[in-house]
């Protein structure tokens, strides 16, 4: 009689990997956010439309990443948090595009500024080695002396 495998209890490997997509494309569109507003007031005008448009897509974006999360978590049994946090994310971008359009500046900007943070944060939670990962040694091998 073979011996039962353990049952596994940690997250799926797997299940970060579609997260992880969508953090990266995510990331790259918030970016983009700043280059648009700072075209914009360079006098370039057109920058505003695509802003505009931009925050858009950053959102819907955003709503793809919600929806990774949820896998991340169901079936992947991964954390909950980013889930949650992209809800809270996509509040605040909705948020700021009402802002934006009532030219309230001296918040839409550090609001900005706080969401590309918590974006790069997430992007950087979203690569970082997870428990079952493989990860190469980059120490010295324990038979050298």
């Amino acid at each position: 009689m073979a011996a039962e495998a353990p049952a596994k209890t940690g997250p799926e490997p797997w299940a970060y990997w579609p997260f992880r997509i969508v953090a990266v494309a995510e990331t790259v569109l918030i970016f983009d956010q700043a280059i648009y507003a700072g075209r914009f007031l360079a006098g370039d005008f057109g920058g505003l439309a695509l802003h505009k448009d931009n925050a858009t897509y950053t959102g819907i974006v955003l709503l793809v990443q919600f929806v990774a999360a949820i896998a991340l978590r169901w079936p992947g049994r991964g954390p909950l948090w980013p889930a949650l946090t992209c809800l809270g994310m996509f509040g605040v971008i909705a948020l700021q595009i009402i802002l934006g359009y009532a030219r309230m500046l001296a918040i839409h900007v550090p609001l900005g500024v706080a969401l590309i943070t918590g974006t790069v944060l997430m992007l950087i939670w979203a690569w970082r080695p997870k428990p079952g990962e493989w990860v190469p040694f980059r120490g010295r091998a324990e038979d050298e002396t």
